[in-house]
C-alpha cells in the first residue's frame, strides 16, 4: 500500500468533521479524500436525492483543485445526447452503480456503455466511484477519472467500501442532528472506560462492545504505517451493535472523551414478522449489499448477519435471498422509518 492510499483515513477525519456547516463541509470532504483517490485527474463528489429511485437529482457539486468544473457540461451533453440515463441535474447511470459502495465504471457492465463520454473528463478511460446511500434515498457520490483502464485492485475496492460505509454513517448523523449537536446516549474515556450512560440498560450491556469500538478508534487516529492501513480499517466500524455511532468530544479543558450517539440505519417499513435485527440486515441487503458489507456497515460478525438473513428468509417463507428480497420489498408503502 502507498503512501497516498494511507490518506484515505485524513479523508475518515475530515468524514467526521460534524461541526462544518453544508457549505465547507463536502469540499473540505473532497479535498481530504483526492490525495488517496485522485489518479491525476481530480476528484468529482456530489450530493443527490435518490428518495424517488427513478428520479434522482443531484443536489450540489464539489470539484477537488485537479478536476475542471467545465468538464461537467461537455460529459452531460454527450450522456444526454447518446440517450444514457443522466443529465445536468441527474447522476449518470444511477441506476447501474446504485447498489454498489464502490468500484470501477467498467467493471460494472451496465455502465460501460458510460465509457466512451468518460474522454471529455480531462480524456479519461474510466472511472474509479465511492458511493455512500441508506435506504433515506439522501447520499453522496465520489469519482475519480482515470486515464487508463487498469482494474483497482480488490484491496482497495475493500478499504474504499469500508470509507463508504463511514460517510454513510456520518451524513445520517449530520442529516438527524439537523445542525444541532448530537445528543451522547453514552460518554466514554479515550481508554475506553464507561463515565455515563444516559442511554439506559442497552448502552451498559454493550459496554465491552463499546470498549473495543474505542479501542479500534483509538488505534485509527495513530496509525501511520500503510501495512497497518487495512487491519485499522477492518476494526474501526461506523456502528456499534447496529445502533451507536462513536464521535470525538472535547470539553473546556480541551480534555477529549469518546460519545456514542444513536445512529441506526434507516429501515423501510416495519414488518411484524421480522425482528429489528432482522429488518435491518434485510434492509441493507436490499441495497444490493454483501453479507461481508453488511456486518462492516452494522458492526456485527459476518456469522450473526447470515444467520439473520437465513431467519428472515425462512420467516417470509421464501427459499432463496432473492425471493426473500423480493417478498421484503412487496409492501403497500415504501416509505422509511428508523429502526
Amino acid at each position: 500500500m502507498t503512501t497516498s492510499t494511507l490518506a484515505i483515513l485524513d479523508g475518515l477525519a475530515a468524514a467526521y468533521r460534524l461541526q462544518l456547516d453544508d457549505d465547507r463541509y463536502l469540499p473540505q470532504l473532497v479535498e481530504a479524500i483526492a490525495p488517496s483517490l485522485d489518479r491525476g485527474l481530480g476528484v468529482l463528489g456530489y450530493t443527490y436525492d435518490a428518495r424517488d429511485p427513478a428520479r434522482p437529482t443531484v443536489d450540489r457539486y464539489v470539484c477537488s483543485s485537479r478536476f475542471d468544473p467545465e468538464w461537467l457540461a461537455r460529459f452531460h451533453a454527450t450522456v444526454s445526447a447518446t440517450g444514457l440515463d443522466g443529465g445536468a441535474n441527474r447522476p449518470a447511470g444511477f441506476q447501474a452503480w446504485s447498489h454498489l459502495a464502490c468500484d470501477q465504471a467498467s467493471a460494472v457492465p451496465a455502465m460501460r456503455p458510460f465509457l466512451p463520454a468518460f474522454a471529455h473528463l480531462g480524456g479519461a478511460r474510466d472511472a474509479f466511484a465511492v458511493n455512500a446511500l441508506d435506504a433515506s434515498g439522501r447520499g453522496l457520490f465520489l469519482v475519480a477519472p482515470l486515464r487508463e483502464a487498469r482494474r483497482a485492485s480488490a484491496e482497495r475496492v475493500t478499504l474504499f467500501t469500508r470509507f463508504a460505509a463511514h460517510l454513510t454513517a456520518t451524513l445520517r448523523v449530520r442529516r438527524n442532528a439537523g445542525g444541532s449537536r448530537p445528543r451522547a446516549a453514552a460518554v466514554l474515556s479515550s481508554a475506553g472506560q464507561l463515565l455515563d450512560a444516559e442511554g439506559g440498560d442497552e448502552i451498559v450491556e454493550a459496554r465491552d462492545e463499546l470498549r473495543r469500538a474505542t479501542a479500534a478508534l483509538e488505534r485509527a487516529r495513530v496509525t501511520k504505517r500503510s501495512d497497518e492501513l487495512e487491519s485499522t480499517t477492518r476494526r474501526w466500524r461506523p456502528l456499534v451493535a447496529s445502533r451507536w455511532s462513536l464521535l470525538d468530544e472535547f470539553d473546556t479543558d480541551g480534555k477529549r472523551f469518546v460519545v456514542a450517539i444513536e445512529n441506526a440505519p434507516p429501515t423501510r417499513a416495519p414488518r411484524r414478522d421480522l425482528s429489528e435485527r432482522e429488518h435491518q440486515v434485510m434492509t441493507q441487503a436490499s441495497l444490493g449489499h454483501t453479507d461481508k458489507e453488511i456486518a462492516y456497515e452494522l458492526g456485527l460478525s459476518a456469522s450473526t448477519v447470515r444467520v439473520l438473513v437465513h431467519r428472515a428468509v425462512h420467516k417470509l417463507g421464501a427459499t432463496t435471498r432473492r425471493e426473500a428480497l423480493a417478498r421484503f420489498g412487496a409492501r403497500p408503502t415504501d416509505s422509511v422509518a428508523s429502526a
